[in-house]
């Protein structure tokens, strides 16, 4: 029995996230992007600028935004489409991989715009404003995990063993995320670099976005990779569960990714205030 409770223990967290990416993905891709543009808010207004900065900051965030529902109705689309891939008794791997093909493309578009802007946003601040905006940012990325989320994780153990999942699906899940972590480290660092590139590409001077496009297609493989792994993890873990606990799950996350969804309308009403 005493097994069974550290089982409990070591498993039941890292599994409720897994399963709230596979219910709720959009929701906290959503939450995701909305805490990035806070935190690049938070850098911004720590840095003394003056009201012509703030003015042309705020101008370039503003058609940012605008542009971001452009592919919206597109993406979404796909996302279900992954979703119910996730979510099916078979695994169908060619389907996920076109699914993840056509969002990824999508994404790249999006990915340039973004960036576009913070080059942009990056070229507005003078050299001691760029060097202090870099070590805010190092410091921010540097802050260990806050308890609120913490506590958020325990939450979602809570509510996990309100599906009464056995000790066996249990073990049985704890092993795929297991497999899933070891195949997928060697890419997530190949993707750290990734994104450390991007950052160099995003502070120059002169914004080359035929470089960005490169460095996008250099790793093309792996953002390819790195995903059909996640959405195959999701749906081995999804059919581990009975019918019953699917539908309760299902239930569970359906009012908060219905919150999550309200928040980012009100989020996007407040900003083009």
């Amino acid at each position: 029995m005493s097994k069974f409770r550290n089982l409990l223990k070591t498993t039941l967290t890292p599994i409720a996230l897994c399963l709230t990416l596979v219910i709720a993905a959009p929701a906290l891709a959503k939450k995701s992007h909305h805490q990035k543009h806070e935190d690049m808010r938070q850098i911004l207004s720590e840095l003394s600028l003056t009201n012509t900065q703030k003015q042309d900051i705020r101008q370039t965030l503003k058609q940012n935004r605008e542009g971001r529902g452009l592919f919206s109705s597109d993406v979404k689309s796909l996302k279900q489409e992954l979703r119910n891939l996730i979510q099916s008794s078979e695994w169908d791997h060619a389907a996920a991989e076109s699914v993840i093909t056509k969002r990824r493309t999508l994404m790249q578009a999006k990915a340039l715009e973004r960036a576009t802007n913070k080059n942009q946003v990056w070229n507005l601040l003078t050299d001691s404003q760029q060097e202090e905006f870099v070590v805010l940012f190092d410091a921010l990325k540097a802050q260990p995990k806050s308890v609120a989320g913490w506590k958020e994780g325990k939450r979602k153990g809570k509510k996990l063993k309100r599906l009464d999942l056995s000790e066996a699906q249990l073990t049985a899940i704890n092993i795929i995320k297991n497999e899933s972590d070891a195949t997928g480290k060697k890419i997530k660092v190949r993707l750290q670099v990734y994104k450390q590139a991007e950052q160099l590409l995003v502070q120059r001077a002169d914004f080359d976005a035929d470089a960005l496009l490169a460095l996008d297609n250099e790793y093309k493989a792996d953002f390819l990779t790195i995903a059909i792994l996640k959405a195959k993890t999701q749906h081995d873990i999804w059919n581990q569960l009975t019918t019953e606990q699917q539908a309760r799950a299902a239930e569970k996350i359906k009012d908060k990714r219905s919150k999550y969804e309200k928040k980012g309308k009100k989020h996007q009403e407040l900003s083009s205030i």
